[in-house]
């Protein structure tokens, strides 16, 4: 009797112990990354729509750049039961290395995207083979996978931020601090607006005053933490419209990167800027071709 009395005392004492750890994991998580009311979790469109299809090919070709633009969101490890979507969004990091390698060995150059303003201004000379990796969003494991294989090639690489997002959790996708934000930029890194908190520039509900004090904001946001904020931005959800440009310009910002399809760019038509995206799992060859077409 004494020893099953015993038992039952250290079975309770065990499971008194692990339910402390777990609610420690619990509280430290929260803590870590607080949750936010995200815009129904960053809905990304996977089909064809109007917003992805390849811009009219500008009628005076001479005034044209082939620069690849290579869109990403997630590099690094699939969470557990990630959804379809996810899937499509996340690139490994092996898979982020060989494609960054290749190009490396093809002999293309990075630039950033102010490169290309600077260039259509007649103030930067374009390598022969330029390429821009862009990342949306802001999220941690960009941070952490990619800056050590850019930097191991010799490149480096552009970053839209959502500004209100930045160590921050949604769902199963944790946002970058901004303390990493300013040493990916410190060192030679890109940094541009994704607006403050991912809007859909086309709902109407979004007044061209709201839009504007949000890019405002989001510039503002950029230029505190970094002490500059390029006249860049990209558009949640490639979504936009005319107005959107216009209060958009009203900011100051001068160029835009659309989720159009295509590597030829309208240096008439800086706020429709195309780009390449990237999937995951996807062919290595055909990655090669999307980039060298």
């Amino acid at each position: 009797m004494f020893n099953q009395t015993k038992k039952l005392q250290i079975a309770m004492l065990v499971g008194l112990a692990l339910l402390m750890v777990a609610s420690a994991q619990v509280y430290f998580y929260f803590k870590k990354a607080p949750s936010k009311n995200f815009p129904e979790n960053l809905k990304y469109s996977q089909s064809l729509s109007e917003e992805r299809r390849p811009l009219p090919n500008p009628k005076d070709q001479s005034w044209t750049v082939k620069i690849p633009i290579l869109m990403y969101h997630h590099i690094g490890e699939l969470p557990p039961k990630a959804s379809q979507m996810r899937e499509d969004l996340t690139v490994s990091a092996n898979d982020f290395e060989e494609q960054v390698k290749w190009l490396k060995d093809s002999g293309y150059t990075s630039i950033h995207l102010n490169d290309i303003l600077l260039y259509s201004q007649g103030e930067f000379t374009m390598p022969k083979k330029s390429v821009v990796f862009t990342f949306d969003d802001g999220y941690d494991d960009v941070f952490i996978n990619t800056i050590p294989i850019l930097k191991k090639y010799g490149f480096n690489g552009t970053f839209g931020i959502i500004t209100q997002y930045p160590k921050t959790v949604s769902s199963d996708s944790f946002y970058a601090s901004w303390e990493d934000i300013a040493a990916a930029y410190q060192a030679g890194n890109e940094i541009v607006c994704h607006t403050q908190n991912h809007f859909d520039g086309l709902e109407t509900k979004y007044t061209p005053e709201y839009i504007f004090q949000n890019l405002s904001g989001c510039q503002l946001d950029i230029k505190n933490h970094l002490g500059i904020a390029e006249p860049i931005m990209i558009y949640p959800y490639g979504r936009y419209n005319a107005s959107y440009i216009k209060q958009a310009n009203r900011t100051g910002i001068i160029m835009g990167v659309t989720v159009h399809e295509g590597d030829i760019i309208n240096l008439d038509n800086l706020m429709e800027i195309p780009r390449v995206r990237v999937h995951g799992h996807q062919n290595f060859e055909k990655f090669k071709l999307l980039v060298a077409k």
